[in-house]
């Protein structure tokens, strides 16, 4: 991506340009609903580049780090730092989230007509924050602002604050938002979920670690509930059981086995992985994993799943001295032999230096 700083201090990126605080304007990006599409904005406030350091070296520190936080609308949280710097960092420090309504509040109010930044300024100035709730059509309460600024700001998205919102009106899901330490997408999708998931414990480890490593929380649940209804089983029988990953992978797997179905977690690998100069090969161990390896790689290594399941195959992910998805397959007499070795999209087979490496991993095992 090309990125030029121009004599006049506005910084090019493909086909945008943003003039420089304190006359930030992002020229040849198009308002669309009413907000500018900036698609290059967020990448001039964060990323390592000499000309976007450049660039945003005009802007207060405090407000460069609010804004790299956000994910969405950089551009009008940006107009509205600029139009009135002490009062937007004062909000966004308290509450991320009802900053971004504010900063764009004339979506929910006049279906895209954009009002002009004096405008905008007798909004921000006169209206407190409740007032401003209302005027934009959310609840008013102190308990919704409270739950607003539960949201962390790299989890603050437009549509999210919109099913905040939604969810907030229904009795039994307000109930729980209003104990969670923390909001995330995760909780909201799955209380938004049919039927929703309106379990305490689950929702503390989707606000806590919506996460873990190859897993996010929504796949897992998704996958674990709609499989027990396609048996006939209700969807969640587990409230306030599991308060852990562990504890969560475990009753998925225990449920795959029950219906017969792969686990989740593969047996233990037959050839440990290897890590050093001229070798990086981790071993894939999970079917969450092996999809995303074959998604990651455009091959076809999610349909060897229950050879790999009972280990007739294994596959591994090789990191260095190339990116290659490896595939080891067992012998009759009980070794293991390369299956394949195969680069992104099984363009190629791996380069001969690396298929010796490989080998001397695989006999290194026998030894």
């Amino acid at each position: 991506m090309h990125h030029q700083l121009l004599e006049n201090g506005t910084l090019q990126i493909e086909y945008e340009n943003y003039q420089p605080w304190p006359q930030f304007q992002p020229l040849g990006a198009k308002q669309i609903g009413g907000l500018w599409k900036a698609h290059c904005l967020k990448e001039a406030l964060s990323r390592d580049n000499l000309a976007c350091a450049a660039w945003r070296a005009h802007i207060p520190v405090e407000i460069l780090r609010s804004l790299q936080c956000y994910n969405e609308c950089q551009a009008e949280l940006l107009e509205m730092a600029q139009a009135m710097p002490k009062h937007y960092i004062q909000i966004a420090d308290w509450n991320p989230a009802f900053t971004l309504i504010a900063a764009t509040y004339w979506v929910f109010r006049y279906g895209g007509r954009v009002p002009s930044i004096e405008e905008r300024i007798t909004i921000w100035e006169n209206l407190d924050p409740d007032q401003l709730l209302n005027f934009t059509r959310f609840p008013d309460s102190k308990s919704f602002l409270k739950a607003l600024g539960r949201i962390p700001p790299e989890e603050a998205y437009l549509h999210r604050v919109q099913s905040l919102r939604d969810l907030w009106a229904i009795p039994e899901k307000r109930r729980l938002l209003q104990h969670l330490p923390r909001i995330t997408g995760s909780n909201l999708w799955l209380l938004s979920c049919y039927p929703p998931i309106l379990d305490p414990a689950i929702h503390q480890l989707a606000a806590n670690e919506p996460k873990h490593e190859e897993y996010s929380i929504q796949e897992v649940i998704s996958d674990l509930a709609n499989r027990r209804e396609i048996n006939g089983l209700h969807h969640w029988p587990y409230r306030n059981r599991i308060h852990t990953w562990e504890q969560l992978l475990l009753a998925y797997n225990r449920f795959l086995c029950k219906i017969n179905n792969v686990q989740e977690v593969f047996p233990r690998p037959p050839i440990d992985g290897a890590r050093h100069s001229d070798l990086h090969i981790v071993p894939i161990k999970s079917r969450t994993a092996l999809r995303q390896e074959s998604a990651d790689m455009s091959n076809c290594i999610e349909s060897f799943c229950t050879d790999i399941s009972c280990l007739k195959l294994y596959a591994y992910k090789l990191l260095h001295p190339e990116r290659a998805t490896v595939l080891i397959k067992r012998q009759i007499w009980g070794g293991w032999l390369i299956q394949e070795a195969m680069i992104q999209a099984n363009e190629r087979e791996v380069k001969p230096r690396t298929m010796r490496r490989l080998v001397q991993w695989v006999r290194a095992r026998r030894n």
